[in-house]
């Protein structure tokens, strides 16, 4: 009898997850993703719910080469602002901010305009933030470069 008290109330005590302030949960079940859980003292059902992905929602940065120019890299930083509204994304978030940095790159590059750095990188900038935002992503900075050993 007691054991069948003390059942449920374990099952309870194992679902608890502590989430980090600067830090999301992707959790999937059955092998696909089904929900972020953002910072505090959140819930799983246990046995079912598994967290697949630890997120840093701060501190990211992604080294894209910049199209035509072999030495040259762009540095991307960003930050996650809204973890919910990334979704599935939260799995793979360097890559995809990656892609779109390639992307925004070379359309850029094809676009005629101020051709200095800082002008490019600010371009980046606006560009990315643009598409990103509607994920609950914002880019703090983009730095263009190029590499010493060219």
């Amino acid at each position: 009898m007691e054991l069948l008290l003390l059942l449920p109330l374990l099952l309870a005590f194992t679902g608890l997850r502590y989430v980090p302030e600067d830090t999301a949960l992707t959790v999937h079940r059955f092998g696909r993703y089904t929900r972020t859980l953002t910072p505090g003292l959140r819930f799983t059902v246990p046995v079912l719910d598994r967290v697949a992905h630890r997120v840093r929602l701060v501190g990211h940065q992604v080294e894209v080469p910049v199209h035509g120019e072999a030495a040259a890299r762009a540095a991307v930083y960003y930050q996650i602002l809204e973890p919910q509204r990334a979704g599935n994304a939260l799995d793979d978030v360097d890559s995809l901010v990656a892609q779109r940095a390639r992307e925004a790159l070379s359309s850029l590059a094809a676009s005629d305009g101020d051709g200095s750095t800082e002008a490019i990188a600010a371009r980046l900038k606006r560009e990315l933030n643009d598409g990103l935002a509607a994920l609950g992503l914002r880019v703090t900075r983009c730095n263009l470069r190029q590499d010493a050993t060219a």
